[in-house]
Formats: C-alpha cells, structure tokens, sequence
C-alpha cells in the first residue's frame, strides 16, 4: 500500500479546526444572538455592532497576522488562536450587559482569525501545488461540517443554557485544538519531504515531458510586487462583496426566520442543514475541477449564485424561497471560497502566503461587516430585514466585475541577490530559504 502524503494529515487536521472554529463560533453565533435577544431584549442592532466589530479587527489585523504566520510558522499562529478563542468563549458565558458581551466577543473573535482559515490555508498552500484545488477544498470542509456542530450547539442551549454551552464548548477546543496543532510542519522539508510528495512527470499533448513547474512564474510574488497587480485587488474584492451576504446570514440570518410568520428561530437548523448539503456540493465539484479547469468562469458563476441566493432570503415568506436561498448560497460558498484561494496561489505563489492573505484579508472583510451592521441598522429603521437583504445581495453580485479585471498578473525581473538578470537556478521553490533548526520554522 502506497504511503500517505503527509501533507494530507495536515488536510485533515486544518479540516477539524475550522470545523470546531465555524461551528462553535461563527455559525453558532445566530443561536446565542438568539438566546440573547429573549434574556436581555437587546436589539438587532446592538449584534450587528458585535459582528461588526470583529470584522473591522480581523482585517485590520490581517496584514500583521499574514507576517507573523510567514515569520513564525502555522503552528504557533494556531496554538495562540486555539488559546484566545476557548479564553473568549469561555468568558463569553460570564458576560453581563452590552460592553462585556462586545468586549468577549470581540476576543474570541481575534482567536478565531488567528487560529482559523487563513493560517490552515497557508499551511495547505505551502505543502501543495499540483493539487492545490484539492487540499484547500477538502481543508475547507470542515467549516462547512461546522454548520452541523452548530446545530448542536442550538440543541446544547436549549438543553443546558447559553452560558454553560459556551463555557463547556471553549475547553471542548482548548484540548482538542491543542491536541491537532501538534500535526503542524512549516514547510515538507522539515520532514524531508517534497512539495506534492514528490515531483509528477507531466506531458503534453505530443507526449514531451514538461517542466513540473507553473510556467507563468521564474519564482513567487512578494507582497509589496503582488499589492502592485490588478489581479490582487480583483481577486481580493471577488472574494469580499460576496462577504455581504454571507455577513448578513451570519449576523441575522436566524433572527430574520424568527420573525417570519409561521416560523421560529429553530427552524433556521434546518436551513442550515440544507446549505450544508449544498455548501459540501460546492466543495467537492471545486476540488474535482479546480486543479483541471480555468477557474474564472466558475468564480462568475458563483457571484451571481450568490446574488440571487440573498434576493431570495430577503423576498423569504414559505419555505421555498428559504430553501433557493440554501441551496445556492451554499453550492456558491462551498465552491467560491476553494477557486478564489487557489487562484491566488497560483498567480502569486506560496513563499509569501501569508503576508499576501493578511492584506487580501483588510480588502474583503469591511464587505463583511457592512453585510452583519447595515442588516441591523437598517432592519431597525424598517422595520424587517427584506430591504437590507435584497440591497446587499445586489452588492454581492457585484464580484461578478472583478472577476473578469482579475487576469494572470506579470511578474517583474528577478529581485536582488541573484545578481542582475540572472534567474534563480530553480524556479519557484528558491524563493523559500533552506530549512533551519529552531523557532523560526514551528518546532
């Protein structure tokens, strides 16, 4: 039996993370609004400033967690994440009036960022290529099963109370994500290992070996060259105005079926069950043509699945209308989030990741928190959710423009250090410097 890349179990490791991420704190978070509004009869407002705020410090927080990720290693970025977030959902359910109830969640919040997709996703990227698609799309399932936890969690509320659950589940990840971040490398060379388990012959249609190299790149992007490209902004804001409605669902999407007539906020589990279903479809049919196909025009579509997804849950008076809402969002979301990752891996490489995730991360999540803050602040001044709903999904479709601005970007001459005009010996992978023994790389 053929041995197993261990970049998989790195896969599968960064899966369980953000599912115990999502689950227990962002697809969660509608359930605890929930619980919340009946005890303290706060308004939807006052969530959407929560939500908000978490927003704004994950992404003016990305750029310094993208340096410290490339300068430290995935695994004491997570284990730092992992702590902050079971500390700030543990004091999550001591809270007792507005202030400490943004005060905490604001903490958990900064774990979750530091802990969460974008440091499993540099991790992923640097130990793949050939099947990038692949890793980051089975990587990026967990956070889909993490709807399922949530669920639970509904379930543990119900069952036990909001502020036993909270508490409960913080130590739950402190030892369970302690336990995985063990299975953490930089880079396969701290195992002896090669990028892809080792390098593929690949052929061309006349049968001539190729080189196992992106032929677009002579070595990766920098931060400062990748800011400096139209593809970065475009793909940085393709993967944020579809945060609008994705912000919106997180933020009010229960709140907004509890005051539907004729339903209640339990039966937003069920809508979530569905996206699940169809978010998973979304992942896999990613990961099958994502590493084969252009991956462009399946973005595209995903905007415009996007779009009318969150008209329809804004226009949401039966359970059909929830259910196009579910099934596209979710088929969208799953699918939209591994094509744009990869993508920009392939454009821009892997040596500065990170750095490149951190800054992407300032560009995407504003859409995020306009999405979860203008929901409340507007559902107040109407009266309902349906005019929020249906003006950011029009937003959202809007990633449709940039994904067309976003062609492969030109690198520019080699930098200093190889001397002038003289390419690296080896493409893309020089850029990353021989490993070392010690701190700098996770051990």
């Amino acid at each position: 039996m053929p041995r197993i890349f261990y970049g998989w179990y790195i896969v599968g490791a960064g899966l369980i993370i953000n599912m115990l991420m999502g689950g227990l704190v962002m697809h969660a978070f509608g359930f605890y609004a929930a619980a919340l509004k009946d005890e303290f009869m706060w308004s939807a407002t006052l969530f959407g400033v929560a939500s908000a705020v978490t927003r704004v410090e994950s992404g003016l927080l990305g750029p310094i967690q993208g340096w410290m990720i490339d300068r430290w290693g995935p695994r004491a970025m997570m284990r730092l994440g992992i702590t902050a977030t079971a500390i700030g959902m543990i004091l999550f359910g001591r809270l007792w009036d507005e202030v400490s109830f943004v005060g905490f969640y604001i903490l958990l919040s900064v774990g979750t960022s530091m802990g969460g997709f974008m440091t499993v996703s540099v991790a992923v990227v640097t130990w793949f290529e050939r099947k990038r698609s692949r890793a980051i799309s089975f990587m990026s399932i967990g956070f889909t099963l993490g709807a399922l936890i949530a669920t639970v969690v509904s379930v543990l509320i119900g069952a036990v109370g909001w502020r036993e659950a909270s508490i409960g589940t913080g130590i739950f990840m402190l030892v369970v994500g302690w336990a995985l971040s063990f299975l953490f490398h930089r880079h396969p060379s701290d195992k002896g290992l090669q990028v892809d388990g080792g390098i593929a012959e690949a052929r061309g249609a006349d049968g001539a070996t190729l080189p196992p190299v992106n032929p677009h790149r002579h070595r990766d992007f920098t931060a400062r060259e990748a800011l400096r490209t139209r593809a970065f902004w475009g793909l940085a804001l393709a993967h944020g105005t579809p945060l609008m409605v994705v912000g919106m669902w997180l933020g009010h999407g229960v709140l907004h079926i509890d005051e539907l007539p004729g339903f209640e906020a339990s039966d937003g589990a069920v809508v979530v069950s569905v996206m699940v279903v169809t978010q998973l479809i979304g992942q896999l049919f990613s990961a099958w043509v994502g590493d084969k196909y252009p991956k462009r025009p399946l973005l595209m579509l995903c905007m415009i699945g996007h779009g009318v997804a969150g008209v329809s849950l804004g226009l949401a008076n039966s359970w059909w209308l929830l259910m196009v809402f579910a099934v596209l969002n979710g088929v969208s979301w799953g699918a939209r989030g591994t094509l744009v990752t990869s993508l920009r891996a392939d454009y821009f490489g892997a040596s500065q990741f990170g750095r490149i995730m951190g800054w992407t991360s300032m560009v995407m999540m504003p859409f995020m928190t306009i999405g979860m803050l203008g929901s409340g602040i507007m559902r107040d001044a109407f009266g309902s959710y349906d005019i929020p709903f249906v003006v950011f999904s029009i937003g959202a479709a809007t990633g449709l423009i940039w994904v067309l601005i976003s062609t492969r970007p030109t690198l520019p001459g080699p930098r200093g250090g190889f001397g002038a005009g003289v390419l690296p010996p080896s493409p893309i992978m020089v850029t990353r410097p021989a490993p070392q023994h010690g701190r700098r790389h996770g051990r």
